[in-house]
């Protein structure tokens, strides 16, 4: 949490969106600040040891002209992208729902993606591989055609409610892919580069179920982009915009950096945001120190913003966690996903993984960039 952030330099926001988007996909991580109340004044900060490789980034971009500026602007757009996987059940679309009411907000295009797989590859008896081969590829066109236009259906739906709705200046339109889903949703967040993929979860119902089959907490642990998991219980119909979000900190370098991420995402949003260690009855000395460190940081460097920093004591983690979530009225809970070895992963889920099936509001996962 010691690392050292230096001001790269200051531009209007829209500048400055641009550039921390061609800076994060160099993998030069960096977070903005707005100076005063001075509108348009917005300083880049990134961490002193990237200082060289970002300034020729930023020089190249100044140089560049005409069509080679084109991959450069067109990442200004990727923040105002959002990526919704849809398998037609009752909690993508739920996701799909809160994904368009986040974009009233965010002024965020909506992709829908739809992933099919043949079942016409299972294994046959050896007097059937003939027929098989000759149906094989009518069966595909069959699957793929049905995909469509449930998917040209639920896009319709979609477009409808956000007329009726009045959320204006949201493009909505869907991706249809055959193959693996957790790769082909990652392959298409890599091609779409958006902003956020919002993902639909079991929630409670699948408290006891084995956890490792999940496709969301999969996409959420390889994802280089914040994943936001929808659980299927949560009210979307009396949706409300994020007023208060908790973001569990563990004063480890990737929490510093997600912190600055989520105060960026977080930026058209009126909201508080709770900062909160979880000390499981161990010494507080270190904790406190820690935390004060963390108070102060943004006390001078977020004075703009609504921000309570704090330790949870408790026994139980995830008691511990949930007790805080009614107590605050916690609209949203944000997290990083840290990486596991498989062992790891297979005997003791990750924290991430254990709130994302057992709350019942959504959860915000930032990628590790360690």
């Amino acid at each position: 949490m010691d690392e050292n952030f230096v001001i790269l330099s200051s531009h209007t926001y829209s500048r400055a969106i641009l550039l921390k988007s061609l800076l994060e996909e160099s993998g030069i991580p960096c977070f903005l600040r707005q100076v005063g109340s001075a509108a348009g004044a917005v300083e880049i900060h990134i961490r002193e040891r990237d200082v060289l490789a970002a300034d020729k980034l930023l020089t190249e971009f100044g140089m560049a002209s005409g069509k080679q500026k084109e991959p450069f602007l067109s990442t200004l757009k990727s923040i105002r992208r959002i990526l919704v996987p849809v398998d037609f059940s009752a909690m993508s679309l739920q996701a799909a729902h809160y994904a368009l009411e986040l974009s009233r907000t965010l002024k965020a295009d909506i992709r829908l993606l739809h992933v099919w797989f043949s079942n016409a590859g299972e294994p046959l008896v050896f007097n059937e591989v003939y027929a098989y081969q000759l149906n094989f590829e009518g069966i595909l066109h069959e699957q793929e055609e049905d995909a469509r236009k449930r998917m040209e259906g639920f896009c319709q739906s979609l477009r409808q409610t956000a007329k009726e709705k009045a959320i204006k200046g949201v493009h909505i339109d869907f991706d249809l892919v055959r193959g693996n889903a957790v790769e082909s949703i990652l392959g298409i967040a890599n091609d779409y580069k958006p902003g956020l993929i919002v993902m639909g979860t079991h929630g409670r119902n699948r408290e006891n179920r084995p956890m490792l089959g999940s496709t969301t907490a999969k996409v959420m642990e390889k994802s280089k982009f914040p994943v936001l998991t929808i659980p299927v219980d949560y009210d979307v119909v009396s949706f409300k915009q994020p007023q208060k979000i908790l973001y569990i900190t563990r004063f480890e370098e990737s929490d510093f950096l997600a912190l600055h991420q989520l105060i960026t995402f977080v930026r058209p949003f009126r909201v508080k945001i709770y900062c909160v260690h979880v000390n499981l009855n161990d010494s507080m000395v270190l904790d406190e120190m820690n935390m004060k460190r963390l108070r102060e940081h943004f006390n001078r460097e977020y004075q703009e913003f609504n921000i309570e920093c704090g330790l949870v004591e408790t026994s139980d983690l995830l008691e511990g966690i949930e007790s805080f979530i009614y107590e605050k009225e916690i609209d949203v809970v944000s997290l990083v996903s840290h990486k596991r070895n498989l062992i790891t992963q297979l005997l003791k889920p990750s924290l991430s993984r254990k709130i994302l099936f057992q709350s019942e509001i959504p959860m915000l996962v930032f990628k590790d960039r360690q």
